[in-house]
């Protein structure tokens, strides 16, 4: 037998999903301008690209992010909460490795990385818990 939904779990659904939506756009947004302007975009990282390779880097950078995005969007029109969750719990990584090679390469972190950071925990957070309250947690066999 089934529990009746209750209304808080409408709530974290709508919230979840209209958060997503919110932070994939940014992610579509930020990449699309990194790769037409490579320039730009490695001022957005925090260190200017001081010459063709540099660029070439930040717009390989912003494809990556580009990529992640789309998965992201494919996952969330499909419905696959399980698999963007991991996609956004993986994806958490990826803003503290930005951070690390900027620390060790003595440049200054710009204000973006931990705010993407942030709002991959809070975005990862809210599809773990949609994903829980589903009832649909992957379950891991033993072999």
């Amino acid at each position: 037998m089934t529990s009746p939904k209750r209304p808080r779990d409408a709530v974290v659904r709508t919230v979840t999903t209209v958060y997503a939506g919110i932070l994939l756009t940014v992610m579509v947004v930020s990449a699309v301008s990194g790769i037409v302007d490579p320039q730009q975009g490695a001022q957005g990282f925090g260190v200017p690209a001081t010459d063709d390779a540099a660029a070439l880097y930040f717009a390989v950078y912003r494809d990556r992010n580009l990529v992640l995005a789309a998965v992201g969007f494919a996952f969330l029109f499909l419905r696959m909460w399980s698999a963007l969750a991991i996609l956004a719990t993986a994806a958490v990584t990826l803003p503290l490795y930005d951070m690390l090679a900027l620390l060790r390469a003595d440049e200054p972190v710009s204000a973006g990385h931990p705010l993407t950071f942030a709002a991959l925990v809070v975005l990862a957070a809210l599809l773990w818990t949609r994903v829980r309250r589903a009832g649909a947690v992957p379950q891991v066999q033993p072999a």
